[in-house]
């Protein structure tokens, strides 16, 4: 093991030791989820022994994301409207979003959920205009996948500032900066949470192959429908550079995949229907943007 191999495996698992679990409520409702044999009643007396997870779960289905007819005032009326996919993935999201939360680093670590929340609601957009049969898949994906930085955001604020500042002033790269700050990789960060935490593929996935998904080489280590999502979730992080001024913030530390362009004209993308997507991401972020409420 080479002494740069060895310093990244310390600094990995230092950051990870130093990060608190996931809720427990989240690890349960996924076992029963993908059990395939869940049930309403089941999903619904776990998540009582969680009322602050629940009441954040019913601002989310309440909201204007999901239009809920008349609204419900129990999570186990919301199962009908939402399924049992997305209240695991949204019960997901809460469980990252509270316990990534905004750290000590709130300006650096807001502006990273933004993005994040950005490239989301890019996703999502992007899957129905592609038919992708699972557009809240590429939205939780897509929320989700730079949690590494979010991570680091959280545990080392002073290095991950200097770091980003690095990248927005030089324009040298998020991987370089962090080797100058002495901070773990954010992909593999991202990657080793999204094992740790159970997540399946479909989220995990993206979280460790956005940046690389692009690159022929790594696409074909994914089987075909893992390797749309991820390649949805990538355009959208792209995309997401031309949507951030809609809250009025920069994006932060995006890497900006150089090969990405070269993958929308491969899949006959012309330059107006990227406009004409960024115009709907900005549109419907209105409606995504509940999810920032649920930051700590």
């Amino acid at each position: 093991m080479t002494q740069e191999i060895a310093t990244e495996t310390t600094q990995l698992t230092a950051a990870l030791d130093a990060l608190p679990t996931l809720p427990v409520v989240a690890l349960q409702i996924g076992e029963i989820v993908h059990s395939k044999s869940a049930s309403v009643h089941q999903v619904a007396e776990i998540l009582r022994t969680d009322p602050a997870t629940s009441a954040k779960l019913l601002r989310l289905v309440n909201s204007p994301y999901f239009g809920i007819p008349g609204g419900v005032s129990d999570v186990a009326r919301a199962i009908p409207f939402v399924g049992f996919n997305t209240l695991y993935q949204l019960v997901l999201s809460i469980s990252v979003l509270e316990t990534l939360g905004t750290g000590n680093a709130a300006r650096d670590a807001r502006s990273l959920w933004v993005h994040s929340l950005t490239v989301a609601t890019a996703a999502r957009e992007l899957a129905t205009e592609v038919r992708f049969a699972d557009a809240g898949a590429c939205f939780t994906a897509g929320l989700l996948h730079d949690m590494g930085k979010i991570a680091l955001a959280k545990l080392e604020p002073a290095k991950f500032t200097a770091a980003s500042e690095a990248v927005r002033k030089e324009g040298i790269t998020i991987d370089e900066a962090e080797r100058r700050y002495g901070l773990a990789p954010h992909d593999k960060i991202g990657s080793r949470l999204a094992r740790q935490w159970r997540f399946p593929a479909t989220l995990a996935a993206p979280i460790e192959a956005h940046h690389a998904v692009a690159k022929a080489e790594r696409a074909s280590r994914l089987v075909p429908q893992l390797r749309t999502l991820t390649e949805i979730v990538a355009a959208a992080d792209h995309l997401s550079l031309a949507c951030a001024a809609t809250f009025g913030e920069s994006a932060l530390g995006e890497d900006g995949d150089n090969d990405i362009p070269e993958m929308f004209a491969r899949n006959g993308f012309t330059e107006l229907q990227r406009t004409q997507l960024c115009d709907r991401t900005r549109r419907q972020l209105e409606r995504s943007k509940v999810f920032l409420s649920l930051v700590g």
